[in-house]
């Protein structure tokens, strides 16, 4: 779908730099909008989701039913505590916006670092509205859901990556693969699963993981009011 579906904020983007109140040049502030008007004609969004009812197995970890998927880790068997089932979605900008990245760094550094920042922005749009989506779902279904969280979090390992993008089959339907190294290709895609609760379950609301995430204490996006998620 095409990336005007999907907003790339400005003031998104200039906290992604860094940005607390400094005055911006007419320059900088010119290569900025070039910068999110290259990300947008360049990024080609794409999201999918599914739900799946969880159970437990033998150790008590949460599994995806039906997937042979085992959530490993206490942070995301404590996200999960209550779930009656767990939505697993991920989104991507395609390789077109990598390969636009690409290209503008090699013109400047500057520009590089502008373009990373706006594709942030986009792709951060991207799964708002995906997630947007599964909750729409939820109320329809008489559930809350709780907010993201990713392969890579606390104690839920990345390795884990793998088996939540083949449950999705995101190869095929995102075009997403994997480094070696668990990193997403391209890399900006985002993965992440949400768990649906009863709506009398007391869980806080969508939201962000600030609260359970091991670099809350030096998170310097914390430190000044902000979250990493928005």
């Amino acid at each position: 779908m095409p990336a005007s579906e999907f907003s790339i904020e400005k003031s998104e983007v200039l906290r992604y730099l860094g940005h607390r109140g400094q005055e911006i040049g007419l320059e900088l502030d010119g290569l900025i909008e070039r910068s999110i008007r290259r990300c947008a004609e360049s990024a080609k969004p794409l999201y999918f989701w599914r739900v799946f009812p969880l159970t437990e197995d033998a150790g008590g970890q949460p599994e995806l039913e039906g997937t042979g998927v085992v959530l490993r880790g206490r942070d995301i068997k404590k996200h999960l505590d209550g779930a009656v089932a767990c939505a697993v979605m991920a989104s991507t900008l395609g390789m077109q916006v990598e390969r636009e990245m690409m290209r503008m760094g090699r013109r400047s550094p500057t520009e590089e670092v502008l373009i990373n920042a706006a594709c942030t922005a986009l792709i951060e749009s991207v799964a708002d509205v995906c997630q947007r989506e599964v909750e729409a779902y939820a109320r329809a279904h008489g559930l809350v859901t709780s907010f993201r969280y990713s392969p890579g979090y606390g104690d839920f390992p990345l390795e884990q990556q793998r088996e939540v993008l083949g449950v999705l089959d995101a190869g095929t339907r995102l075009g997403i693969t994997l480094t070696d190294s668990m990193l997403m290709v391209p890399k900006k895609s985002v993965s992440a699963l949400l768990g649906l609760y009863p709506e009398d379950s007391g869980v806080r609301r969508g939201g962000t993981s600030c609260d359970r995430c091991e670099n809350r204490e030096t998170c310097s996006f914390r430190k000044e009011g902000y979250g990493c998620e928005g």
